[in-house]
């Protein structure tokens, strides 16, 4: 593979050479009948209406939600959505094989109506759009994890869930006191089993979309960046709006559905849900209860995604994380300076030494509260105090000078400020 991180250029025939990318649109399958506008198909010259025989609208609240709601695979929907970043990955390293290069990439992971993830992706340089469509369809992640088909603990059958024993250090079942296996446990027994199976495999749908881009084309710079900005502001769980009272019994049931699938699979090896499919999960203790995983994948808010949603190559920039943050550092800088205000030393805590070699700190045990040289300590909490009231002093001198710079017309009608210090919130 070449080590290039962009494209091959093409001479153009006003002489200019170019240098085009992609913006590339994926999909997941599809989990059964959604309603749909009315469509064409080929051999009739009439619309076709939904599968449900209705000649939806534009606004029908019901668009994109299951036709027949106890044959969508919610299951899967579920499975697809945790494990959806885990995919692209594997798109793009397969992209990159084929392509020759390492194709870098600026990606967001967005709800589609039917709340399941797609991804719209920038890539510089272009790849053939058959090579990007086979590659895209013989994209797939298999997820080795034990059976989790059928939960074995907290069902009408098996009420009770698996309980700490102390003595062993591990998790036993709540009946006989047998012990569960381990996550590491699990993984060997799979692997020693010859006809084992993953627990599951994602693939991408066969909607595919793929649009060549180029610097000069300002309007489809301008939607891509729309494309992939447009729901960054937005929980996942609210796609079909922010107000769950407005919300369409067909949209608040299908949220509901695809939620109760997401609040007892597994997320991760640290998954406290493990325990309802009698396996102790990795890293567990006896604090660990099945349903009180921290991930946020479980959340009605985010609907199985509860990662990043910007996924961005490494390389993309060209930069390293330090340069970013003097980059940022200089937008504000700026900022502040051209409304008059000085921006504070941002390296006065800074663990290097000064322009004299002399270390900043001299590290000694303190007892909170007292005086040491004439210079009284603060204690802990009167520390984290000043910090916040710092912070809060930054953001409202940012926010502020930002709106003196913008013209009068553009002003927003709710204008950030931030006048509460420390120590009033405590």
């Amino acid at each position: 593979m070449d080590k290039r991180t962009v494209g091959a250029t093409f001479p153009g025939l006003n002489g200019k050479t170019y240098r085009p990318s992609m913006f590339i649109t994926l999909t997941l399958g599809s989990y059964g009948a959604t309603h749909r506008l009315p469509h064409r198909v080929a051999g009739k010259k009439d619309l076709v209406p939904c599968d449900c025989g209705v000649m939806h609208g534009q606004n029908s609240p019901v668009l994109s939600t299951p036709v027949d709601p106890d044959t969508y695979n919610y299951r899967r929907a579920a499975l697809d959505a945790l494990h959806f970043p885990k995919l692209v990955d594997r798109f793009m390293q397969n992209l990159r094989r084929c392509a020759g290069y390492k194709a870098q990439y600026f990606a967001v992971v967005e709800p589609q109506k039917r709340l399941a993830p797609h991804l719209h992706a920038a890539v510089r340089g272009v790849i053939a759009r058959e090579t990007v469509r086979a590659v895209a369809k013989a994209t797939y992640h298999q997820v080795w994890w034990p059976s989790h088909h059928k939960p074995v603990y907290g069902t009408t059958s098996s009420p009770d869930l698996p309980v700490w024993d102390e003595m062993v250090g591990s998790f036993v079942d709540p009946s006989t006191g047998a012990l569960l296996p381990t996550w590491d446990d699990a993984l060997d027994d799979l692997g020693a089993d010859p006809a084992a199976q993953p627990a599951h495999v994602v693939r991408l749908g066969s909607q595919i979309d793929y649009q060549g881009i180029i610097a000069d084309s300002d309007a489809k710079v301008g939607k891509a960046v729309g494309y992939l900005t447009k729901y960054l502001g937005k929980a996942i769980g609210e796609t079909y709006g922010d107000d769950r009272d407005e919300l369409h019994p067909a949209q608040i049931a299908h949220m509901n559905r695809l939620h109760a699938y997401l609040r007892v699979l597994p997320c991760s090896p640290d998954c406290a849900n493990w325990l309802r499919y009698g396996v102790a999960p990795k890293n567990s203790d006896g604090s660990t209860v099945p349903g009180e995983c921290p991930s946020k994948a479980h959340d009605r808010e985010h609907l199985g995604l509860g990662g990043r949603r910007v996924l961005v190559s490494r390389q993309w920039t060209g930069k390293t994380l330090t340069e970013h943050r003097t980059d940022r550092s200089e937008v504000v800088r700026q900022t502040l300076a051209a409304a008059g205000v000085d921006m504070d030393d941002q390296n006065a805590l800074a663990t290097h030494t000064d322009d004299t070699e002399v270390p900043r700190f001299i590290w000694q045990p303190i007892r909170p509260g007292e005086e040491r040289s004439l210079r009284y300590i603060p204690t802990h909490k009167e520390v984290l105090a000043e910090a916040i009231t710092t912070r809060i002093r930054w953001r409202t001198q940012y926010e502020q000078a930002k709106q003196r710079a913008r013209p009068p017309d553009e002003l927003p009608d709710d204008i950030n400020s931030a006048t509460d210090t420390a120590a009033s919130a405590a």
